[in-house]
């Protein structure tokens, strides 16, 4: 059973770690009023976030961002949540860091368990949700922070090496903004509902996690638009080097141009005038470098060298 019980005065907090169908029957057997469906949702893979309300309890279906260090990438993780008079229930599969460390922080601590549960379940909600939104600053400076290394080395090191740090980056912006995004709905639904089991004096700590949400969202759209003009950039900065590498072997083959012709000319197996002459070898390598040096004057006089 991966299921784990915290009590203090009348509330009561259950937290599921990769629930198994065990872990829900049971909570269904504590708590017959939650329906079946959402019970059901605490084990499918990836629900889309969202809040169903009913008389008695709200179920929320929150994502938020953790950073995959071997991935570079910040990826999902799903917290399925149930708060009710008395009652919160957490199942997650043990990917956010915040979210582990404080239940068993508030597990081995009992004045932290009294300071986080002593006001009832719906501040006990209120305080995780807002933990778990301001995790994600430090992932969105993170991301800030390679934005900036690709700014400061961009004219300065292999274009190859940066083109791949920039599409890291975006990754990871799209990412977010695919995970943070949707969360405005669920906050927003905070906001807007009334309902007799939440605190009615937590409406303006609700706006103030989407005011939160708002800005993670704002500075990611923010940074999407940076990536994109850097991108830009980049490609612009690979085009012209390419030009220029272009520019190069023209000019090169250019300037072999005469050499190669006369010597195709005189390579031929056929009777050549003057082919017995003792100087025509010298003659043929005169006017070689006579042309190559013309050649060379003349694409200097156009700017063209």
């Amino acid at each position: 059973m991966t299921t784990t019980t915290l009590t203090h005065d009348h509330v009561t907090w259950i937290n599921m770690v990769h629930p198994t169908p065990e872990d829900v029957e049971q909570l269904a057997a504590q708590c017959p009023h939650f329906h079946p469906l959402n019970l059901q949702d605490c084990l499918t893979e990836r629900e889309f976030p969202k809040l169903d309300h009913y008389d008695d309890y709200l179920f929320l279906v929150v994502h938020l961002p953790f950073w995959d260090a071997d991935e570079r990438l910040s990826r999902p993780a799903e917290v399925d949540i149930f708060v009710a008079r008395g009652i919160l229930v957490t199942s997650h599969r043990g990917e956010l860091k915040p979210l582990v460390d404080l239940f068993a922080n508030a597990q081995a601590d009992e004045s932290l368990r009294a300071e986080l549960m002593g006001q009832g379940a719906s501040p006990m909600l209120h305080y995780l949700l807002s933990m778990l939104v301001d995790y994600c600053f430090p992932i969105i400076r993170h991301v800030g922070k390679d934005l900036r290394h690709v700014e400061e080395n961009m004219f300065h090191h292999d274009t190859r090496r940066i083109l791949y740090e920039v599409a890291v980056v975006r990754r990871d912006v799209i990412a977010l903004r695919s995970i943070l995004k949707p969360q405005l709905d669920v906050v927003g639904a905070l906001v807007r509902g009334n309902w007799p089991f939440i605190h009615e004096e937590l409406d303006p700590y609700w706006g103030d996690i989407n005011d939160h949400l708002a800005q993670l969202c704002s500075i990611l759209d923010e940074y999407a638009e940076v990536v994109s003009g850097l991108s830009e950039t980049i490609d612009t900065l690979a085009s012209h080097r390419i030009d220029e590498v272009v520019r190069l072997l023209t000019i090169v083959t250019v300037l072999t141009l005469p050499v190669t012709l006369l010597a195709t000319i005189f390579g031929m197996n056929i009777a050549m005038p003057m082919s017995e002459h003792p100087l025509l070898f010298y003659t043929v390598i005169g006017l070689g470098l006579a042309l190559t040096v013309w050649l060379v004057w003349y694409l200097r006089k156009r700017n063209w060298l």
